[in-house]
């Protein structure tokens, strides 16, 4: 593909996982709000759920076309290596579909268990080659700029496995909102917990703004 088609592509996803965020910021309020009647939480539910395979999709993608701008512009030594950044960019976005179809069954919690371990291997990845593009002599030009990059990317993948972590109780206080056997207090944990999960979002948009400014500027 052109470098530059490449690169524009690489920056719209950028746009597209922060409209996908904020489209589920604001859904996960009316979730948690007790004073909404229970087919808007059910369908807001719903829609969050669908929603939020937006940000997701585009992390994978952001990692893919990041890689591949990075290697054309002579950043990163992977020239004769995109075939496998790409294979690895394609079976991690079929793995995290197929947990987000699959993921009322046994099935999907084992494909979610795969991907949650896949973002701790790419997260370390990152880290590693950020630290390598700081530094003179490694396997990576010195890049300093692009290893902030690399850095804050693990960041952001950081801060998604604390929301899934955070989320685990969830699904119990929301299945019990949907049975109308929810007391005051579990309605209450619902909307601190949502409250709670929002810390990490805004910090994942800050981040993604600060890598956004990083590939402009360029400034060491």
């Amino acid at each position: 593909m052109d470098y530059q088609l490449l690169l524009l592509l690489h920056l719209l996803i950028g746009g597209y996982w922060l409209g996908g965020d904020l489209g589920v910021f604001y859904i996960a309020g009316k979730i948690a709000d007790p004073a909404q009647p229970l087919p808007v939480r059910l369908f807001s539910a719903k829609a969050m759920m669908l929603l939020d395979m937006i940000p997701r999709t585009c992390l994978i993608m952001a990692f893919g076309t990041g890689l591949t701008v990075a290697t054309q512009a002579g950043l990163l030594p992977l020239h004769g290596w995109l075939w496998l950044v790409w294979l690895v960019t394609l079976g991690w976005l079929a793995l995290a579909w197929a947990a987000f179809v699959k993921e009322h069954s046994a099935a999907g919690h084992r494909i979610a268990r795969v991907d949650f371990y896949v973002r701790l291997v790419v997260l370390a990845g990152c880290v590693a080659a950020g630290v390598d593009a700081f530094s003179d002599g490694g396997l990576i030009a010195q890049s300093r700029w692009l290893g902030a990059k690399l850095v804050l990317f693990a960041g952001i993948i950081s801060m998604g496995l604390l929301v899934r972590i955070q989320l685990r109780p969830f699904g119990p206080l929301f299945g019990k909102v949907v049975s109308n056997t929810a007391t005051d207090a579990e309605q209450l944990a619902l909307k601190q917990l949502v409250a709670r999960v929002k810390i990490p979002v805004l910090c994942i948009w800050m981040i993604i703004l600060a890598i956004m400014a990083l590939g402009k500027l360029k400034p060491f």
